[in-house]
């Protein structure tokens, strides 16, 4: 019985190949769509959970509390503090603490090769991130001088990858050789804590000692015990903070969950750039609504073109068929549709998977045929698709009256046609919500990389200066200066400067205070985090900042080593307004009146220095750190001319192998560094307009076929029409009016449902656009014309055949 089924169900597809193929692609396009979204989802959901016990793992964090507000958080905190937690808190059962080091130069034979993937770890890091050890012990990480690489990291350097017990000689301040102690296998993509190297934290033990309760320069993860009620330890982290730093301190320890920092963080000071746990909502919404509408395509054309198989229906009953044998042949149309669907969708995510994960920057789609999750996905949505696009159609057509049908007295019920209509709304709903809310998120990306910063960055590239194997910081300084004297010598060359911290840089590329500042003379301390950047005379003219009121460092003035130059931000968190009066004023940080007062000589305009999703920091110019001071030896800023910019390049490179032959060259020019900045909004948007291109096809895909349809139910009246003097173009319109007052109803459903989702959106940014409603009119105009270009095709199609062919024809409409 059932092959028989199956014979009639593949005929019955032939015949109607039309509507077949139609149904079959809208329903591949949905499930791709949906499992590509999916995969991605998943993926980036998956982050840290592959490391055992994982849900017992945190991350201390320190809050910043003014007030009793949050006002800054940071992912660091201090070398001794996951000890004093772990010996204070018995729910503490373990700890480990890392640094992540700057840039490293390695030297293999006559190779100099720069490393910025590596960590400063304790003994017992991989206890916590248990990547699997290939070769050798990381126990020898309790003795300084010790390396782990990577898999890939042993054979770049070594070219086989058991390198254990070779050597590498590292630059920068250590100018030693380190002793390769173990390989492991390569880090997992899906890790919000990336390295190519660990470095026994030991071999910087100075450092360590110095730092201190004052070095808030590291990463402490704790493991705790299962069960733990984290918000119970809450106060007593605040005592323990108390207890360390000092009664005083604005920081509060806190903890973060592993598994959730890479969707769910905000902080300060974060490794890398991290996910947005909004905008995966947002995917995986889209995704539903794309299948939703192509099971809506399937359910829409499969009951309009019922009335062509209700003589078939009828005649079956006649001769004995029941009912549960109607439902069962049509359900298993269905069945074959959806499977053929799921098999077109599988090859399509075969051949599409390179674009997809070019398109998010991440590996997600590699050997999909291997992919067990995958697949399985694939048939639970093969099923669920069968089972809501096949169950109503199939209960539909076999409810027919066998009796009505034959005497072919058979016309839709007007609930039919109600549903119908309503589920093209619901598409057209959905298309318009996704095409105004693509806009949407493309708008406030350019809106965030046209912004004017505040300075100029065009043609400008900056760079690091290495830490020089000198015996002082002014000889580092002198060296320095000659090379940048150096480069100015190029006519190319138009101005150079240097400061502590490159502007398009994260959180991490700037020194804070949480103290508080006063004016001295005119405001008690405010209280509050306040940033600092270390500048010379000529960075200022070179990004050409605005200054507002006073004057720039003037290199031969002694008295600028205790000079500030402020921005506007910095005077408004005083609560003050910019003006010349405050020029001469004196500004100290804390409550310590023995410490320094610095005068206030100048104020500039506000720029955006990092992301737009933060707002502007209030930020203080020092003129006296610039290489040394304890704050390193800094960056450089290059503006160069637009033309010969690859020979200048080339004279830039000469230069510094002459001057650091030592050390290793990477610059960028800082639009790249700003638009990094942006890479997971922009890659946001490119996958949101991709699948919003994929629900508008399949909408028209479904709007094409019911429109060719409902045209040919409509074939008589059309010819009576014609005899009675309608022109084609009346005809056309009159075929318009039904679809566009639909167009109109879901515009009215997508509107609130549109704003509430991209305003929740926008809030993730400090600066970000007013809602655009220019977007809505767009999504409107391009899904109408879309729809009446459609609606029109089909109509003229009908609209020109001779009357005296269509009056003949017996369709009942």
């Amino acid at each position: 019985m059932f092959r028989n089924y199956f014979k009639i169900s593949f005929r019955n597809l032939v015949k109607y190949k039309f509507y077949t193929i139609i149904n079959v692609f809208g329903l591949a396009l949905g499930l791709v769509a949906y499992l590509m979204v999916s995969s991605y989802i998943t993926f980036e959901k998956s982050y840290d959970k592959q490391f055992t016990g994982f849900e017992n793992i945190y991350r201390l964090t320190s809050d910043q509390v003014v007030g009793g507000e949050i006002r800054v958080r940071d992912a660091m905190s201090f070398y001794p503090s996951g000890q004093a937690l772990e010996e204070e808190l018995p729910e503490v059962v373990g700890h480990t603490t890392t640094f992540k080091f700057g840039p490293l130069v390695f030297k293999n034979n006559s190779d100099l090769l720069q490393e910025p993937l590596v960590l400063g770890v304790d003994h017992n890091f991989l206890d916590f991130f248990d990547y699997g050890v290939l070769y050798g012990s990381t126990a020898k990480l309790q003795e300084p001088n010790q390396l782990v690489l990577t898999k890939s990291k042993a054979l770049e350097y070594f070219n086989k990858e058991n390198a254990v017990g070779e050597t590498l000689f590292i630059h920068n301040d250590f100018n030693r050789s380190f002793n390769v102690a173990a390989i492991i296998e390569d880090i997992a993509p899906n890790t919000h804590y990336k390295f190519e190297m660990l470095m026994s934290i030991v071999s910087i033990k100075e450092r360590l000692e110095e730092d201190g309760w004052s070095g808030f320069n590291y990463y402490t993860y704790l493991r705790l015990l299962p069960g733990t009620d984290v918000t119970r330890l809450r106060p007593q982290l605040s005592q323990l903070a108390k207890k360390y730093i000092g009664a005083d301190t604005k920081l509060v320890f806190n903890l973060q969950a592993l598994e959730r920092i890479h969707l769910y963080s905000d902080f300060t000071y974060e490794p890398e750039v991290h996910g947005n746990a909004r905008s995966v909502q947002i995917l995986m919404i889209i995704s539903l609504f794309i299948l939703v509408i192509a099971w809506v395509n399937y359910i829409n054309l499969s009951t309009a073109k019922a009335i062509n198989r209700a003589k078939e229906i009828g005649l079956r009953k006649a001769i004995g068929a029941n009912r549960w044998q109607l439902s069962t042949q049509f359900f298993l149309e269905s069945v074959l549709i959806n499977f053929i669907a799921a098999f077109v969708a599988y090859v399509l995510c075969v051949l599409l998977a390179g674009l997809f994960n070019n398109l998010v920057g991440k590996e997600i789609l590699v050997d999909i045929w291997k992919d067990t999750f995958f697949i399985q996905r694939l048939f639970i949505f093969f099923l669920i698709g069968t089972v809501i696009s096949g169950a109503y159609p199939a209960l539909l057509m076999s409810g027919f009256d066998s009796v009505t049908v034959l005497k072919g007295k058979f016309r839709h019920s007007k609930k039919g046609i109600f549903l119908r209509k309503g589920l093209v709304v619901l598409q057209f709903a959905i298309s318009i919500l996704l095409i105004s809310a693509t806009l949407v998120v493309v708008t406030q990306v350019d809106y965030m990389c046209s912004k004017d910063k505040g300075m100029n960055i065009n043609q400008v590239i900056g760079f690091g200066l290495p830490e020089l194997e000198v015996d002082s910081w002014k000889s580092a300084l002198k060296k320095a200066t000659n090379f940048e004297d150096e480069l100015k010598k190029n006519n190319n060359v138009l101005l150079t400067a240097v400061l502590t911290n490159l502007p398009g840089g994260g959180s991490t590329d700037i020194n804070s205070s949480g103290a508080g500042v006063q004016l001295i003379g005119l405001t008690e301390v405010t209280e509050g985090t306040f940033y600092s950047l270390g500048i010379d005379e000529k960075t200022i003219p070179l990004l050409q900042m605005d200054l507002l009121a006073g004057r720039n460092f003037k290199k031969d003035f002694a008295d600028d080593a205790q000079a500030v130059i402020v921005n506007e931000a910095f005077i408004e968190n005083l609560g003050l307004q910019v003006n010349e009066s405050l020029i001469g004023k004196r500004i100290r940080y804390g409550n310590d009146h023995s410490s320094i007062a610095y005068e206030i000589i100048g104020i500039v305009k506000d720029v955006n220095r990092t992301s737009l999703k933060s707002a502007i920091e209030p930020t203080a110019y020092f003129s006296d750190w610039g290489y040394g001071g304890g704050w390193g030896y800094g960056n450089m800023l290059v503006k160069i001319r637009p033309e010969n910019m690859a020979s200048t390049l080339d004279y830039i490179n000469e230069k510094w192998r002459a001057f650091f032959p030592t050390a290793v060259l990477q610059y960028n020019f800082l639009d790249d560094r700003f638009a990094k900045l942006y890479a997971e909004e922009q890659r946001f948007g490119q996958v949101f307009g991709v699948f919003s291109v994929f629900a508008i096809c399949i909408a028209i895909l479904g709007l094409f076929g019911l429109a060719a349809f409902m045209a040919a139910q409509r074939t008589k009246e059309v010819g009576m029409r014609k005899v009675l003097g309608a022109s084609i173009r009346q005809i056309v319109l009159l075929f318009y009016k039904d679809f566009v007052y639909l167009v109109a109803l879901a515009t009215l459903i997508s509107v609130p449902l549109l704003f509430f989702a991209m305003q929740q959106w926008l809030e993730n940014y400090s600066h970000r656009i007013e809602f655009p409603w220019w977007t809505l009119l767009v999504a409107l105009g391009l899904v109408m014309a879309l729809a009446l270009i459609t609606i029109g095709f089909q109509t003229y199609k009908v609209a020109v055949l001779n009357p005296s062919k269509t009056l003949g024809n017996n369709t009942q409409n």
